[in-house]
């Protein structure tokens, strides 16, 4: 069990302001009730969840620079 990534949570949610409290909570339930449901059965079920994901995945957590992402960076051409 992760106790201090739980910590630091509780003190992310508590220094949001009421209304961010409280869309948090809605978003919490309602993540919570889709976990408990079955399995989309049609691919028209899956699509819509992994557009829903999609809007509520985080926008990037990259921590590379540009410069690292470049490919001369990332792979040796020597032979």
């Amino acid at each position: 069990m992760n106790v201090q990534l739980v910590n630091s949570l509780v003190e992310v949610v508590l220094n949001l302001s009421a209304e961010e409290q409280k869309l948090f909570q809605e978003k919490l339930s309602n993540k919570h009730l889709t976990l408990r449901t079955s399995k989309p059965k049609t691919s028209e079920e899956r699509l819509l969840l992994w557009q829903d994901w999609i809007h509520t995945a985080p926008k990037s957590y990259a921590n590379l620079s540009d410069e690292a992402l470049r490919r001369e960076n990332i792979y040796d051409d020597e032979v």
